[in-house]
């Protein structure tokens, strides 16, 4: 039984090869880099306002957390985009 998602590669294709892969990792680790900028982002940004507005870490843990969750949906568009998500989910698995 065969796989439709291996396809081997036909002889004349252009369907890209070693650099189609390289780029690809290329945009992964840009994933990785952008959760990581954002969470850095929000932390300084709230660290900022608590200074500015002479506060508890409030507004750092807040403007943090939604850096968190920018920097998650941000990351995985990235990956959706990139091809990287194709893994079957639990319910699609027989």
């Amino acid at each position: 039984m065969t796989d439709p998602h291996n396809k081997p590669d036909q002889a004349g294709s252009t369907g890209g090869g070693y650099w189609q892969s390289r780029f690809k990792g290329l945009l992964q680790v840009g994933a990785g880099n952008m959760f990581a900028s954002s969470v850095i982002a929000g932390l300084v940004i709230g660290f900022a306002l608590d200074a500015w507005l002479d506060t508890a870490p409030i507004f750092m843990l807040i403007v943090g957390g939604l850096g968190f969750v920018g920097g998650m949906r941000n990351a995985r568009r990235a990956l959706l985009a990139t091809g990287r998500d194709d893994e079957p989910r639990d319910s699609d698995r027989p």
